[in-house]
This record gives C-alpha cells, sequence and structure tokens, in this order.
C-alpha cells in the first residue's frame, strides 16, 4: 500500500541540458529556414519528439543535411572531423554542447601536444566519441582497463585523465585511485574539470535509502547517469525501478505490498513534466494509513 512519495532534490535537468535545449529554440526562433540538429539534443525521447512537433529535424549523420543548411551539434559534443565536414559543404553551425564538455575539449587540444591522456568514459557514448576525436586518448572503462596500459604510457611523458562529465566522481573513483597506483607521476585535473550535476543527484538518492522502500528513477534507457542512478538505488533497495514516463509505469509495480514510501528522482536530461506525469499517475493509489 503506497503511503508517501518522496522526491529527490536536485534531480531532473542539469544546467547543460538547460542550456542545449534554449540553444536550439533560439536557433529556431531567429531562423526562417529548417534546423537540423545531428543526433539526439539530449539523451530524452519527450524532449527530441516535443522539438521534432515545432518542426526541428533530427538526423544521425550530416550526409542527411542539405549544402549551405543549419545544422545544431548536441549537448555531448562532436569531434573537430564532424565540425570540419561541416564548414567544407557551407552549413551553418549551432553548437549547443554543454560548457563543461566544451571544456573537456579545451583543455584535450590544449595538451594534446604535451601530454598522454586517459578518458575515463563509456565506449561508444556520444560524449567520449567527440571528445577523443581532439586528441590521441586511451580509452578506460574500469581499474583492469588501466593496469592494461601499463606497457603502453611512456614513463618519460607528462600523464593526465580527463572524464566523462556524466560520470560521477563516485562512479570513477576505483579507476582515478588505480590510475594513481599504477602511474605515480600522473597529473590530476583541477576541480573546475568535473561536473558535480551528476554526483548531486546519486547523494541525493543515496541519503533517501534508510527512508525508502524503493526508488522510481524516470530516465531514457540510453542516458548514462539515469541508469547509474538505478544501480545504485537497486544495491539498497531491490525494488527500485525506472520509466521513461508515466506509461511505462504498471498498476502491479504502484500496489506493490513492499512498497509503503516511494522515492522518486530523475536522470539529469529528464523534463520535470514527466515527473509531473508520474506524479499524477500515482497520486489516486496513495492511501493514509489508518
Amino acid at each position: 500500500m503506497l503511503e508517501k512519495i518522496y522526491l529527490a532534490n536536485p534531480r531532473g535537468f542539469c544546467a547543460g541540458v538547460k542550456y542545449a535545449i534554449s540553444y536550439v529554440e533560439q536557433v529556431q526562433a531567429n531562423s526562417k529556414e529548417r534546423i537540423y540538429v545531428r543526433k539526439e539534443i539530449v539523451h530524452n525521447r519527450r524532449v527530441v519528439e516535443d522539438m521534432k512537433k515545432r518542426g526541428i529535424l533530427f538526423i544521425n549523420d550530416l550526409d542527411e543535411v542539405p549544402d549551405g543548411a543549419t545544422v545544431v551539434f548536441s549537448a555531448h559534443g562532436v569531434a573537430p572531423s564532424v565540425v570540419e565536414a561541416a564548414k567544407q559543404r557551407g552549413m551553418k553551425i549551432g553548437d549547443a554542447t554543454c560548457p563543461l564538455v566544451t571544456r573537456v575539449h579545451r583543455k584535450a587540444r590544449k595538451i594534446k601536444d604535451t601530454h598522454q591522456i586517459i578518458y575515463i568514459g563509456h565506449q561508444g557514448h556520444d560524449e567520449a566519441i567527440g571528445a577523443m576525436g581532439e586528441a590521441e586518448m586511451f580509452l578506460v572503462e574500469s581499474p583492469d582497463d588501466v593496469i592494461a596500459l601499463k606497457d603502453k604510457i611512456d614513463p618519460n611523458k607528462p600523464l593526465t585523465y580527463l572524464m566523462q562529465t556524466t560520470l560521477s566522481i563516485a562512479d570513477t573513483k576505483n579507476i582515478v585511485d588505480q590510475i594513481s597506483n599504477t602511474f605515480p607521476f600522473v597529473e590530476h585535473p583541477v576541480k573546475d574539470d568535473i561536473c558535480y550535476a551528476t554526483t548531486e543527484r546519486q547523494e541525493a538518492v543515496s541519503s533517501m535509502m534508510n527512508h525508502i522502500d524503493a526508488m522510481l528513477v524516470i530516465g531514457a534507457d540510453n542516458s548514462s547517469n539515469s541508469l547509474r542512478l538505478l544501480q545504485l538505488a537497486q544495491k539498497s533497495k531491490p525494488h527500485s525501478f525506472k520509466v521513461t514516463g508515466a506509461d511505462d509505469l504498471s498498476k502491479e509495480y504502484i500496489q506493490n505490498n513492499e512498497i509503503r514510501i516511494l522515492g522518486l528522482t530523475a536522470g539529469a536530461s529528464t523534463p520535470q513534466v514527466l515527473v509531473d506525469e508520474i506524479i499524477f499517475k500515482l497520486k489516486p493509489f496513495i492511501q493514509t494509513r489508518k
């Protein structure tokens, strides 16, 4: 019997997502031409579908964009080769890259000729692909990946590491510790290079674990930070669950007798409207204990 819903704070949109969405809206407002966005502007289907309804076109490759058209790059950033390809075809370029992702790109460009670079991120993630296009890097996803670099890193050349911004400090701690142990000469990035949005959302979830029976996470299936919130919650509360929206929420789950107090959070790409819709669907099932 569901009795209470506790909302995590912070939850939902991070500053970079807000910036990206606002940027595309401004580009469209100031242009009479069709606007093309390369890849999903952010990893959330609802956000993308809402933009499609307003006439914005989403494409996976520049081959789908006419010469000279306006193309916007998503919040996750792109490799320099993509930017150059757009320029060569006379495209008008808009850049909705999260400012913190841009900072990682700038750092990579600045040190690519002087440092060896380890990149902590997920293979195939849009952000990782873009950042690693800036310079030669070694991608690692685990401490074992770091150990495997022993014979590839030159101890006589400076070494540092960069991170995918959708990973939290907690997510990467074991990897960073392994880098420090394996390569004691590594230069650690300054704190300004770290995005705290993911960390703050994970800490909010962790702080609720002793007060709830399960956590409901709202987020896209391709959202790294949403999936991590779910993993974190399930360690303490096995009945925790992730949905992309209210339609995914079954009556059977809501009426689970083991869930009296439900926590609710949302990934960094999840709009507040999805949170509101979930709460609206849950409210009729809330029963106050007599």
